[in-house]
């Protein structure tokens, strides 16, 4: 059994490798090949099995008559399919459409599960019970395939996430309803009631959703003690999902679904922060091969056994699949034409446009879930025969219709609707990229044309064939014109926002705390969301946010002032100092980008709009310091060398791994020198805790007030910037002047904060 199981496995992951290849090759849907090649080997395995028994009891009959339990395949594969999926996903940008991801996950599956059952019943072609529990079986979505369209025509970012979203927790939703109907057939009476469905349900969602929240921050808070080499974290993310999974639905009886799916966001959220930007990648990637072979593995293994399967089919089945397939497109469409602008009219989430609406109805294709959860059902020797026979032919024949017809067609609908096409906002920014791009490439490519000696006609000609080759206008382009200031400094407000968010990982691993770096990163998040809605005025009051006395800075301050303990009000200036150091010098970093980058790209003007911007955090982060430090009096040294004494020793390490890498230095000179350094670390990162200045009690009351003098100053400079250089006045505003005092007025707060 051993030794087939291990040659079912090698002949698994080569037969993977040829179909990805093939699908690369020829653009080709991968979920149909494997399906295709799966169908083809059950069939096979059937027309043949009497003249090569061997070769077929070692490659194909562990795969269909497997000694193990029909949940076996949802244990070996589905944790990890989910915990990939959820680790990958942005877990901020999610929370905004969560309204209508919960809509699609969960009501969708109770609609879909009654239309089916119903057009089961109606027609007279079955049971209604059998017709429902088919419905269940059918309304969990495979997102492998569709989303592997939306990756090839670079569908929008939000359309994506809906579908993304779904398929992450439409699985729990479909496995719960299936559960309360098995329990009405097999005539356990107590929990075949609808209160007893809707209360599953909820006890298996909120249950999962505790136990997997609990166990991501439990692997959260590990991460940045295991040594920072990314070997333990990686092996740690690995034992998480089949102990949850299996310890929520067989202990727990919750469900392990959504437990891993949980315990993914919650790391996805957290781990940015705990693990070095190399190490967070790393791990990305490894978990994206591994999921990416057992989502494969599954559907070919489920695939091999449509033959067999369908075997038993008559032409009355063909008729029942045609209700089916139509009371399933149907249900998609009444969630998604009909329920989802509730939600928009009762303002729970942003409109979701008609088009992308139809994409979700349409897209909707069923893969490897539906069909373990067919086949598993089909072994379930409690169910009657007939509903065993019914619901594994019809899911079966389901899944292959909608793998051929929406699957093939999903292409052109996405450009027939024109979501493959860019913003006009992108695609000026893309004529703008790629006309600077080519200029760059021009220099390069002359540059080694002279030292290969190569003439410059035929450098000539390879950059006119590089500047065809991407579409660059001939014309001449000017963003200035194609876009407006409002336009721009939208784009280059989030632009700044999410750099600043991908630079403030590299002071972590122990630089600064976890809480600063979790507040930085949240900041950042706000500020994207900011800007997006509100321009300039909503990126200033998001960043001004973070330098707000924090409940325990304040807590913190009163029992300094009146109880005269000291510890935890100089624990807080302490982290307030480190967030506003790591703070300063992400900005300094992101006013040098603005110049290098952001200037040829948006226009020299809406450059130095950013700059001015930026100056004006920049000067707040200074007066915090200052403040800070006034505090601390000279203790504030301590902090200033540790902090430099990290960092030092930290890009120590990064050039002993450079010189290690090219080979300047042997393994035993680099192991030699890590180990010097990691103790030097572990020495450096404990923080001296400096004595906190206790000021009289009217030198306190003076701190917690907004210096009168400094906010006059910087409102008068912010309006008269806003005046002269502001673009967030809109036509339709009411003055200029209201205008310019509401610019001034939003920027404040990062101008008064203080400790």
């Amino acid at each position: 059994m051993v030794i087939h199981i291990l040659l079912l496995s090698g002949f698994l992951l080569a037969s993977i490798a040829l179909v990805q290849a093939v699908s690369l090759r020829f653009a080709l849907s991968e979920s149909v090949l494997l399906a295709a090649w799966g169908f083809a080997l059950g069939g096979i395995y059937m027309a043949s099995g009497d003249l090569w028994p061997q070769l077929a009891s070692s490659f194909v009959t562990p795969a269909l008559e497997p000694r193990l339990p029909p949940e076996a395949y949802l244990w070996i594969f589905l944790p990890l399919l989910l915990f990939q999926a959820a680790l990958s996903v942005n877990v901020r940008e999610m929370l905004g459409d969560a309204a209508p991801i919960l809509l699609l996950a969960v009501v969708a599956v109770f609609v879909a599960t009654a239309m089916v059952g119903g057009g089961i019943g109606l027609t007279g072609l079955g049971p209604v019970t059998d017709g429902l529990l088919l419905g269940a079986m059918v309304a969990t979505t495979d997102p492998s395939a569709v989303l592997a369209v939306f990756r090839e025509v670079g569908a929008p970012a939000r359309l994506v996430r809906l579908v993304e979203g779904e398929s992450l927790l439409n699985d729990a939703a479909a496995i719960a309803i299936a559960s309360v109907l098995i329990a009405a057939i097999t005539g356990d009476a107590a929990a075949a009631t609808a209160s007893a469905a809707l209360r599953t349900l909820a006890v298996e969602l909120v249950g999962g959703l505790a136990v997997g929240a609990l166990a991501g921050r439990a692997v959260a808070y590990l991460l940045p003690n295991l040594g920072g080499e990314g070997k333990a974290e990686i092996s740690l993310s690995f034992a998480l999902p089949y102990p949850l999974y299996l310890l929520a639905d067989q202990v727990l009886h919750v469900s392990g679904v959504v437990a891993v799916v949980a315990a993914g966001l919650v790391i996805s959220g957290l781990g940015r922060t705990r693990l070095s930007p190399r190490n967070w990648e790393h791990l990305q990637l490894i978990w994206e091969q591994v999921a990416a072979m057992a989502g494969a593995a599954i559907f070919l293994l489920a695939a091999m056994q449509i033959p067999a399967t369908l075997s038993a089919a008559h032409w009355g089945d063909l008729l029942a699949l045609v209700v089916v397939v139509i009371a399933a497109l149907l249900a998609r469409l009444v969630v998604a034409f009909g329920m989802l602008p509730l939600l928009s009219k009762l303002k729970l989430t942003e409109p979701v446009s008609a088009a992308y609406k139809l994409v979700i109805a349409w897209g909707g294709l069923r893969g490897a879930v539906t069909l373990v959860l067919a086949l598993g059902l089909a072994q379930n020797e409690a169910l009657p025969e007939s509903t065993r026979r019914f619901v594994a032919i019809l899911a079966t024949g389901f899944v292959l219709v909608s793998l051929i017809v929406n699957g093939s067609s999903l292409k052109l609908l996405i450009k027939r609707l024109k979501l493959d096409l860019l913003s006009p906002q992108e695609t000026a920014l893309q004529q703008q990229a790629v006309q600077l791009s080519s200029i760059r490439v021009s220099e390069e490519v002359h540059a080694a044309a002279r030292t290969f000696r190569i003439s410059d006609v035929i450098a000539d000609e390879a950059c006119s064939t590089f500047r065809r080759s991407i579409d660059l206008c001939t014309t001449a382009f000017d963003i200035e014109v194609a876009l407006s200031e409002r336009e721009r400094l939208a784009i280059g407000l989030v632009t700044l926002a999410s750099k600043e968010r991908d630079l403030i990982p590299r002071y972590g691993s122990g630089i600064i705390t976890v809480r600063n770096l979790d507040a930085m990163m949240q900041n950042t998040d706000a500020m994207i969301e900011e800007s997006r809605v509100s321009g300039r005025i909503g990126y200033q009051r998001a960043a001004a946010r973070i330098l707000e006395d924090t409940p325990g800075l304040r807590l913190a301050r009163f029992v300094a002032r009146w109880v005269h303990i000291t510890q935890p009000y100089s624990d807080a200036l302490a982290d307030r100092f480190e967030l506003l150091m790591c703070r300063r010098v992400v900005l300094h970093e992101l006013y040098a980008f603005s110049e290098t980058s952001l200037t040829p790209l948006l226009g020299a003007r809406l450059a130095k709009l950013l700059g001015t911007i930026l100056k004006g955090r920049i000067e707040a982060v200074e007066r915090g310091l200052d403040e800070v430090r006034a505090c601390f009096g000279h203790g504030a040294d301590v902090l200033e060398r540790r902090m430099m004494l990290l960092y030092a020793l930290r890009e120590g390490r990064a050039r002993v791994v450079a010189m290690y890498e090219d080979r300047s230095i042997s393994k035993e000179i680099y192991d030699s020198i890590r180990r010097e350094l990691d103790v030097a670390w572990k020495l450096a990162v404990p923080r001296a805790h400096p004595g906190v200045l206790l000021p009289s009690e009217a030198a306190l009351a003076h701190e917690d007030a907004a210096p009168i003098s400094i906010d006059e100053a910087d409102a008068s400079r912010d309006a008269a910037t806003a005046r002269s250089e502001s673009v967030e006045q809109a036509p339709r505003e009411e003055s200029a002047h209201e205008g310019t005092h509401e610019s001034a007025h939003e920027s404040a707060p990062e101008q008064r904060a203080a400790p």
